[in-house]
């Protein structure tokens, strides 16, 4: 309602008394989520498609990481790059992918309202989350450290022991010859 001079009250229509209301708010927030849910159920990636993005992301995040290890605060930016673009073709990874499948392996579940793709490997023998496929786009959370690349001895090539002995501490005695710190051989000095 207007002020109350009856000069210039008018009355408000009833759209703007229910958006102005509490309960219209309400009514009209739940109705947005309702179309975003409906929206999200019929964009869910299918988990091919799933797949074939999170692999394309894997060989842009393996070309990123080859020659040089990116920090944590490019990876990030890499990340938020990557559904917008596509690996580059001319970078012969053959052999660095037939290494990545052989020690991870990418598994794909698809969700009501998302599409989700797990990366197992000796590390992370549960699977640790590498990306989220949701209204249509995988936004990967990849991160180079996560993959198994190599795979090699533990006890190195002469099968040594995996813990060493601790060695004992040599008795210098009273009073140790230090000689570096001596002055031209006087130990008075």
């Amino acid at each position: 309602m207007e002020p109350t001079n009856r000069s210039t009250y008018k009355k408000q229509n009833m759209s703007s008394e229910f958006t102005n209301s509490c309960l219209g708010k309400l009514i009209i927030l739940a109705v947005i989520v309702v179309i975003l849910l409906i929206v999200a159920v019929a964009t869910v990636p299918s988990e091919e498609e799933t797949r074939v993005q999170m692999e394309d992301n894997i060989r842009e995040c393996i070309q990123d990481n080859y020659e040089k290890r990116c920090d944590p605060v490019d990876e990030v930016f890499n990340n938020i790059r990557r559904p917008f673009t596509e690996a580059d073709t001319t970078f012969n990874d053959k052999e660095i992918m037939e290494m990545f499948n052989r020690n991870n392996r990418l598994e794909v579940y698809r969700h009501t309202l998302y599409s989700t793709a797990r990366i197992v490997n000796n590390i992370h023998t549960e699977g640790l989350r590498e990306g989220i496929g949701i209204f249509g786009i995988v936004i990967p959370f990849l991160n180079y450290d996560d993959f198994l690349m190599t795979e090699g001895n533990v006890r190195g090539k002469n099968h040594d022991r995996i813990m060493k002995d601790a060695a004992e501490p040599e008795d210098l005695g009273d009073n140790p010859m230090l000689k570096p710190y001596h002055y031209k051989g006087n130990p008075d000095d």
